[in-house]
């Protein structure tokens, strides 16, 4: 089956309440290669997946985005998606989120190894600013990318995802919680 025709719940926290809202796993062809998968989600409702509203967000820093742009074919199809080329430990303790950095440019996924790794969005960090917790935009999509990050976790615990050696996706008993 394709991955992408499975939807994922997970939860948008907001203060007191809760939102369940769908998302499908969509592989990034563009950049996935012999050496690594690169992936995105698609919430529903939306035409595009979180990697491609990042780069359509962020058009203003087209030298950063060619940057990481090269730096994502690079890793699909030559070097993997090696553990030195991120930022770890951006979300709580071990949960994978980490960010690829590119100048001001910020970029949070979820990192599963060298052969896999889940982007979501991300955006421009002042210089003058310490934390994305001090940009209300960033800190947004971190968050985002923490909650994504906790449901894809939890479906790979439960083998409802495997992430097959060679960085490919197996969906495993799906049905809907």
């Amino acid at each position: 089956m394709d991955i992408s025709e499975f939807l994922f719940n997970f939860a948008l926290l907001n203060d007191k309440q809760q939102f369940i809202v769908p998302f499908e796993i969509i592989e990034i062809e563009d950049f996935t290669g012999n050496q690594a998968h690169i992936y995105s989600v698609m919430l529903t409702g939306e035409d595009c997946t979180l990697l491609e509203q990042f780069f359509n967000d962020n058009q203003q820093y087209s030298e950063e985005l060619n940057t990481i742009a090269e730096r994502l074919t690079v890793m699909g199809n030559n070097t993997g998606c090696r553990r030195e080329f991120f930022r770890h430990y951006e979300g709580d303790l071990g949960d994978g989120v980490a960010v690829l950095k590119q100048g001001a440019i910020r970029l949070y996924c979820l990192y599963f190894d060298k052969t896999a790794v889940f982007f979501g969005s991300g955006g421009f960090k002042p210089p003058e600013v310490h934390a994305y917790q001090e940009v209300p935009e960033l800190n947004a999509k971190v968050k985002q990318v923490k909650e994504i990050a906790r449901v894809i976790n939890n479906a790979i615990k439960n083998k409802k995802i495997t992430v097959n050696e060679d960085g490919s996706l197996t969906i495993n008993n799906w049905k809907d919680d």
